[in-house]
């Protein structure tokens, strides 16, 4: 049995978001529903109250929907309340506003009695549920950081609640006077930490929407992201890229899974009792990443001791084999920003930055910028309107930089989250050198800043720690310069892989209007430095 919980009032919706369609004309109920009669669950209650009257389209033989009276003024424990008549058995609960990978409710489904909580990485989303646990129980949930002594992760919208746990938390509703209260709360008032064994996901592709903002990010990233790692993939193909690998050997009984990948298409391979990372590239690639660089570099990081170990690479076709990190955690935009995360990421890039080695090649991003735009005048493909007008402006940072003075240094160049890879005995690894060069060491900041929407704080205590506390003056406007010149790059990049047939949203136009509305920013900034001078 399940429980879909659907009736809250939208604030900046007149459609509840679990019924706005976010890929063709599928929305969260009809995939919710989908994955679990798709598992086996045999009957259904959806909660509903707000515009109940849309809800009333998916009521059959297993589906039957369950009015919350008082939505309007009441929480998440008052709709599963309702419910109250119809629950009689052990039962796995959704929040109808997420939205998850169908693993989540396969291995939840496998539990045949107690209660189950399900928990994943800290997301960022703003309206984290914070988990503690101790041997593998949860010992406490809380909203508010302040509270929370160890970041374990995060409570996902997913349980299985035992009909015995249920009745406990409805004997303490029927007596609460507070209309507000949300069933997490109530169900770890009812409980022992003994009834509250977790689940735990790692890299887990999932969100919940409560917000414009929220349906933006599952419609233009989670279900893309999810898709791109669903795809079905040519398996002979691999085998036949193993074969070059491994010659000598028979790649047939070789396990092969995809595990994700924004440009390219990564996969896990078991093979001989060892784990690996196949990497293919994407396409469009061709032209815009120079292998032998990338190879020269990936395997000056691994003497860095920074990237994993590189078993294969061919320089022509980019085919790579590197080691799998076993249990390793991928990082993302909130648990990167964590202040241990980001102390262990000021040593990995000191120990690039100040390698005293060459890297194969200079990855000078004006030239880029230049040669990502013939490419695309090649494609016969036409960049965001505006672009015209803007180009002259960004080119013209390379005098405003080399006024101010840059240093010339090993660097990475590519600092999305996930390319920070956090091993069980707390390594992080730094992985993906296709855009690896000699660079100046703040464009490696200014990737990191805003790949992941560094609050200004985690800004300062980033340069605080990479510079032991003594932080050069001036080097906000260089990094600031380089953000621009980020976002207009992978603006430029995103039109040119969309022309190849690839889907990216809005990813590629938000980009290009950050870097136009940073442009501003940089000018203002510049204008007060001068009025400071005269002053």
């Amino acid at each position: 049995m399940a429980v879909i919980l659907a009736a809250r009032k939208e604030r900046t919706s007149d459609v509840p978001f679990p019924l706005l369609p976010f890929e063709g004309e599928m929305c969260l109920i009809d995939r919710t529903l989908c994955l679990l009669k798709e598992i086996g669950i045999k009957r259904i209650l959806l909660v509903v109250g707000f515009r109940e009257e849309l809800f009333r389209k998916y009521v059959d033989d297993r589906v039957q929907l369950v009015y919350a009276e008082h939505f309007e003024f009441t929480s998440s424990m008052a709709s599963l309340a309702a419910a109250n008549e119809q629950i009689n058995e052990d039962f796995i609960l959704v929040e109808g506003d997420t939205f998850f990978e169908k693993k989540v409710l396969e291995q939840i489904a496998k539990i045949d009695k107690g209660n189950c909580l399900i928990a994943t990485e800290e997301s960022g989303s703003g309206d984290e549920c914070y988990i503690e646990s101790q041997s593998g129980f949860i010992t406490k949930i809380s909203k508010d950081k302040h509270r929370i002594c160890r970041f374990e992760g995060e409570l996902l919208g997913i349980s299985r609640i035992s009909y015995e746990t249920y009745r406990k938390m409805l004997s303490l509703w029927y007596s609460s006077a507070n209309s507000y209260l949300n069933y997490e709360h109530v169900l770890m008032d009812v409980t022992s930490a003994i009834e509250r064994p977790f689940l735990f996901f790692k890299n887990l592709i999932w969100g919940d929407v409560d917000c414009p903002e929220d349906f933006k990010r599952l419609k233009e990233i989670t279900s893309r992201t999810l898709r791109k790692k669903e795809d079905p993939f040519d398996k002979d193909n691999l085998l036949n890229c193993l074969s070059e690998i491994f010659p000598k050997h028979d790649v047939s009984t070789s396990k092969i899974s995809r595990i994700g990948g924004m440009s390219n298409k990564n996969f896990r391979v078991d093979f001989n009792g060892k784990s690996y990372v196949l990497r293919i590239p994407g396409p469009g690639s061709e032209g815009m990443v120079e292998r032998a660089n990338e190879e020269f570099n990936a395997i000056l990081g691994c003497k860095m001791g920074v990237n994993p170990e590189i078993r294969y690479f061919n320089a022509k076709t980019g085919v790579k084999l590197a080691d799998f990190v076993d249990n390793a955690e991928t990082l993302n935009a909130a648990t990167i920003q964590r202040h241990d995360n980001l102390k262990k990421i000021a040593e990995i890039y000191h120990r690039v930055h100040d390698a005293h080695v060459r890297m194969k090649n200079e990855f000078n991003i004006f030239r880029e910028i230049e040669k990502y735009s013939r490419l695309i005048e090649n494609m016969g493909a036409t960049m965001y309107d505006g672009w015209e007008l803007f180009k002259p402006k960004v080119m013209d940072l390379e005098w405003r930089l080399n006024s101010i003075g840059i240093e010339m240094t090993p660097c990475h160049d590519d600092a999305v989250p996930e390319n920070f890879i956090k091993a069980q005995d707390g390594t992080i690894y730094l992985i993906d050198w296709e855009y690896s060069g000699m660079n100046d060491p703040m464009a490696d900041f200014a990737a990191l800043f805003i790949e992941s929407e560094f609050t200004e704080e985690k800004k300062k205590f980033f340069l605080n720690e990479y510079y032991n506390g003594e932080v050069p003056s001036g080097i906000e406007e260089r990094i600031l310069c380089y953000e621009i010149m980020w976002d207009t790059l992978w603006s430029l990049w995103t039109v040119l892989k969309e022309a190849y047939g690839e889907d990216f949203g809005s990813y590629g136009l938000d980009r290009f209007n950050r870097a136009v509305t940073n442009y501003c920013r940089l000018n203002i900034h510049y204008d007060e430095n001068k009025r400071i001078a005269k002053d």
